[in-house]
């Protein structure tokens, strides 16, 4: 009887680590590659411990990538997305200002804003991260956040959720241009 009780918890756990098991064309494998390219040169120029790409399943929870403890997590379905580059050099800005999920907090509001703030710096960040890691001119770095929050703006106003901690892709707009105004 013993026996037959632990075999459904090893089907159960084996079940579980095959869920989080994902299968990548060559063309996806050459991208998981090229973003783990930039992300050690992101890490080598900030001096920062090395950071791991680590591809999910595809979720519906409007998360195209998260930073964790030192990793990555990038829904596979933003290896084919244009806005990829952008979201890559987000989730590396939060790991180089050392953004962490704050561990307590008096309120939700109040961690609400204080994640909202770390995703209008993560955004400046990856305009750095984008111009010293990749070589990018600032306008050609503050042009590729743009078009993507555009495209998220986009996304919103068909029906998609906003992202977990983010104000409106607009607002964050708004914040990343006043950070980085058009030269006259």
């Amino acid at each position: 009887m013993r026996i037959i009780h632990e075999c459904p918890r090893v089907v159960v756990v084996a079940s579980l680590l095959l869920a989080g098991c994902v299968s990548l064309t060559p063309q996806q494998r050459a991208k998981v590659d090229e973003i783990q390219g930039f992300a050690d040169r992101t890490t080598a120029l900030y001096r920062v411990p090395g950071v791991r790409i680590s591809i999910q399943p595809a979720t519906n929870l409007n998360i195209g990538a998260m930073y964790r403890q030192g990793n990555i997590f990038v829904n596979v379905r933003m290896l084919d997305s244009a806005s990829l580059t952008k979201v890559i050099a987000h989730e590396l800005g939060h790991y180089v200002l050392g953004h962490e999920p704050a561990a307590s907090v008096s309120s939700q509001a109040d961690w609400q804003r204080a994640q909202e703030q770390r995703e209008l710096d993560a955004n400046a960040k990856a305009v750095e991260i984008l111009m010293r890691a990749d070589g990018m001119s600032q306008s050609d770095a503050v042009r590729i956040v743009i078009e993507a929050l555009q495209r998220a703006q986009r996304a919103v106003d068909r029906g998609a959720p906003l992202t977990p901690g983010h104000l409106t892709p607009a607002a964050e707009l708004a914040d990343l241009k006043a950070r980085f105004p058009e030269p006259r």
